[in-house]
């Protein structure tokens, strides 16, 4: 990776990493320098990681990163954090997964579209039972659904 093309991933996507290890870490000093070690492993990095796996990779260094960073902070017996991070892997896929489609959700500006677009994803609840949820017609919430991708599709695209 040449300076230019690292300079365009760091800018793309440094505040995006500080945010997710400033969540994971509670601490916004600390999140700044996992962040800053992030793209240091990036920079480092043996192999040549594709455009399309980027955010991935930063994703996973930074989790990892941040696990480090308790364990080292860790005052607790070594059994304790252990099976804290087991439980952490096992539930890592579905976090993420939840925490994906939260941001995506964030996405939709119309209060009533996001609420309909949470029952709907988040909740999984049929067409007929939001509908049934927020008192409108079945119609209307597949309006008010299409509305809300096409906000997603418009915002993905210009991200």
């Amino acid at each position: 990776m040449n300076e230019s093309e690292f300079r365009q991933v760091y800018l793309a996507y440094k505040s995006e990493i500080t945010r997710y290890l400033a969540r994971l870490t509670n601490n916004a000093e600390d999140a700044e320098d996992l962040s800053q070690e992030c793209f240091i492993r990036l920079l480092n990095a043996k192999v040549e990681i594709q455009e399309d796996k980027l955010w991935y990779y930063l994703r996973k260094t930074a989790r990892n990163l941040a696990i480090d960073e308790y364990r080292k902070h860790s005052r607790r017996p070594k059994r304790e954090w252990m099976a804290e991070i087991v439980v952490l892997h096992r539930d890592t896929p579905e976090f993420e997964m939840k925490e994906s489609i939260n941001e995506i959700v964030s996405l939709v500006k119309n209060g009533e579209h996001r609420r309909i677009l949470e029952l709907r994803l988040i909740h999984g609840y049929s067409t007929k039972e939001t509908a049934r949820l927020v008192n409108q017609s079945e119609g209307k919430i597949r309006i008010s659904l299409f509305h809300a991708m096409n906000r997603i599709r418009r915002t993905a695209v210009i991200s």
